[in-house]
């Protein structure tokens, strides 16, 4: 019994990457959980069983497709993590933006969207981003309690999220590290130096 109400990772990816082949063509308001089924071949009640619903079965196929790369990069010191972490985001942001942009914005009236986001989203890189701080302040490259150790999650995003909005440009790698360098690493008390 438990062998049939598991599913492969091989048919989880295709269910994966018919989410995100809807999304994109559709937007997420506009598609269904039929749709989604029927775009997969399964049925709607196996996608609940797993799922619960849309949102999280949208968010885990954005999740699905590549983890946060600060979830699992340790270059021996902060600068190094943050830069490594935040890079490949930037080199994404052209691709995922719209599709993000338009989950946000569902977000703001959906609230099982918004939950879901933030549970499987938001707080896997929250503690990574802690992971990253707390093998810092190990390594004595920080103080235990660093002054803008509480808004480092929000500062890690917002290059990517609002350069984009504010210039028409993405981030590339010579910004992201003036960015690391001039206000992430001096929130938390390092200042580089060349």
């Amino acid at each position: 019994m438990e062998g049939r109400s598991r599913l492969s990772p091989e048919r989880e990816a295709e269910i994966f990457s018919t989410v995100m082949r809807l999304v994109r063509k559709h937007g997420y308001e506009k598609i269904t959980m039929q749709q989604i089924a029927t775009g997969a071949r399964t049925s709607t009640a196996t996608l609940y069983r797993h799922w619960n619903g849309k949102p999280r079965l949208v968010v885990e196929a954005i999740r699905h497709r590549k983890p946060h790369p600060l979830e699992s990069v340790d270059t021996g010191s902060l600068r190094g993590d943050l830069l490594a972490g935040v890079g490949p985001m930037a080199e994404a942001a052209p691709d995922d933006h719209d599709l993000m942009a338009g989950l946000q914005n569902a977000a703001r009236s959906d609230a099982d969207l918004a939950d879901a986001v933030r549970e499987v989203m938001a707080a896997p890189v929250t503690r990574a981003v802690e992971a990253v701080i707390d093998r810092a302040v190990e390594r004595g490259e920080i103080a235990p309690d660093p002054p803008g150790r509480r808004f480092v999650h929000e500062l890690l995003l917002a290059p990517v999220a609002l350069r984009p909005m504010m210039t028409g440009r993405h981030p590339d790698t010579e910004y992201l590290t003036a960015y690391i360098d001039a206000v992430v690493l001096p929130a938390l008390g390092v200042r580089h130096r060349d």
